[in-house]
């Protein structure tokens, strides 16, 4: 890999570090990581100009570097590269500040369409009735989640009913990411390619839901609602973000695909009535402030 990286780019690494799908050297005081990527040339033109963007703003992120080609992207091995230069300490694990200030500092940067992912209601649609036809296709071969799935539908359900029911018009959209996960980085966080384009509230959400598979985050959610100057907009698609029990679709994407063992879902299934309780606590403090429409299930709770 040393000479394919001077051939490409004319760096000279001493020493190279594999770390799963990328390679990460240092020269002199500064660090790079060479990571495999999909292949997707228009969203990666969009997320370089996104990069040049915020470095321009003086916003950090890892700066994207071309090829002596001129080019963004690498071809090694039929697989598709780029060079990412970083500062250093990116091996901290982030922690809810982290997530809060960069989805403050990055609203209305963009307007890249392709990167969008803010139209919940169509997404969330789509993948219902996705996973739906899946269970009927191949659901003998997982008991667990042919008996857990109806009821995180009916949950998701929920969340689509309110964006039907509640005219959101005062939102903010940022850069987040895909997902917050546990164990997370600053390398993680502030790598372009993790870049889409949404609501500012979806980042915090999918931190606290992560953090919901570990302990109860809810008076850290409190002080999240109540010092982050949240429209009421705001408040209410955050509580509709929390109704996405996306801890269990995405591992049900990774059980389907083979990744993780079916008995892995039987741990989120366990805490089916601690999700239930959070989310009505969550929804009496929300509605002691701003006038959500009434949810049949959480009262009857």
């Amino acid at each position: 890999m040393k000479n394919v990286i001077n051939y490409y780019y004319n760096l000279n690494p001493e020493e190279i570090r594999q770390v799963n799908k990328m390679y990460k050297f240092k020269i002199n005081n500064d660090f790079y990581t060479l990571m495999e990527i999909e292949n997707d040339i228009k969203k990666i033109n969009e997320i370089y100009e996104i990069s040049v963007e915020l470095n321009i703003r003086g916003i950090y992120t890892h700066t994207i570097i071309t090829n002596l080609q001129n080019s963004i992207i690498t071809y090694i091995n039929n697989n598709t590269y780029v060079l990412l230069k970083t500062y250093s300490k990116m091996n901290e694990e982030i922690n809810l500040k982290n997530v809060i200030e960069f989805s403050n500092i990055t609203t209305n940067i963009v307007k890249n369409d392709s990167l969008k992912r803010d139209n919940w209601y169509q997404l969330w649609i789509n993948k219902i009735d996705y996973f739906e036809y899946q269970i009927n296709q191949i659901g003998k071969k997982y008991k667990l989640i042919r008996e857990s799935f109806s009821y995180y539908a009916g949950i998701l359900e929920t969340g689509i009913s309110l964006l039907v029911n509640t005219k959101l018009t005062n939102i903010t959209l940022s850069i987040c990411h895909n997902r917050i996960r546990k164990n997370d980085t600053l390398f993680d966080l502030y790598n372009p390619f993790n870049f889409i384009i949404d609501s500012k509230v979806r980042d915090a959400a999918e931190y606290f839901k992560e953090q919901f598979k570990y302990n109860d985050p809810y008076e850290s959610i409190i002080k999240y609602l109540e010092y982050n100057n949240l429209t009421d907009d705001e408040i209410i698609l955050f509580y509709i973000r929390m109704l996405y029990p996306s801890f269990y679709f995405d591992l049900y994407e990774e059980i389907i695909s083979s990744s993780k063992e079916e008995k892995e879902i039987k741990k989120i299934i366990d805490k089916a009535e601690e999700y239930e309780l959070l989310l009505k606590k969550l929804y009496i403090y929300i509605n002691n402030k701003i006038a959500l429409p009434e949810i049949e299930w959480i009262k009857k709770m």
